[in-house]
């Protein structure tokens, strides 16, 4: 079951009630357990400060739903694209950091600017995260991951969800999408052997912020573009 990021806000949240039914009968169905390693702060590779990390306890293992949970950690969907639920409960986190951001946020110009955070360790990553590698045209891959041939790389649209760490209705998102959040741009994945690929944002790329208020009506604020490096080895 994947959330995209081109649904409105409605949509999406009407999709996760139904995953709520879904998993209730058992495992989602169409998801591939896999292994994600993030860089930092575990990995011998991990020399910069990435802005996204892992929690300090290792690799995060995708664990099927059952009768009373939902899926927790990293899969490969059912189009192959990479799909990271944190669920509540299950004592796995992932840590953001936001540096200056790059220039003044969008929000600022008209004073409704809502982030009063600069990092976040979230155990509440629902909607998943999602991982989408395209093709030279910037449409989705139709096998995503799997449609990259081993040593080649694609670009990808990323985007990180996390529930607001001060308890307000809001739904945070990390996103690198240039196409729909313009001044953004795309992450990197490599397949680097047959089970084995690399999710990558490096000092080139940016990530913009955005805010979707949901009290009442659903209010979208553009709140900022940071330089956010990470990586996260991907093993099938």
């Amino acid at each position: 079951m994947t959330f995209r990021s081109c649904l409105p806000m409605s949509s999406v949240l009407g999709v996760v009630m139904l995953g709520g039914v879904l998993a209730a009968a058992g495992k989602l169905p169409g998801n591939t357990p896999v292994t994600a390693t993030f860089r930092c702060p575990g990995t011998t590779e991990c020399t910069t400060s990435d802005r996204i990390y892992d929690d300090g306890l290792g690799p995060y293992h995708g664990t099927p739903a059952t009768r009373t949970q939902l899926d927790e950690g990293p899969f490969l969907d059912g189009p192959s694209d990479l799909w990271f639920p944190l669920q509540p409960g299950y004592g796995r986190f992932v840590g953001i950091d936001f540096p200056s951001p790059i220039g003044p946020p969008p929000c600022a110009s008209t004073n409704t600017c809502k982030k009063n955070f600069t990092s976040v360790m979230t155990d509440n990553s629902f909607p998943a995260s999602i991982t989408n590698p395209l093709d030279a045209a910037g449409s989705e891959l139709p096998n995503g991951f799997l449609s990259i041939a081993v040593g080649q790389s694609a670009r990808s649209r990323y985007m990180l969800n996390f529930a607001d760490p001060g308890g307000r209705d809001i739904l945070w998102t990390v996103r690198f999408n240039s196409a729909a959040y313009p001044g953004s741009t795309e992450v990197t994945v490599t397949r680097i052997a047959t089970n084995t690929w690399v999710v990558e944002a490096d000092a080139s790329d940016t990530a913009e912020l955005v805010a979707v208020s949901r009290t009442g009506k659903n209010v979208t604020t553009h709140e900022g573009f940071y330089k956010m490096p990470f990586k996260i080895t991907v093993v099938r």
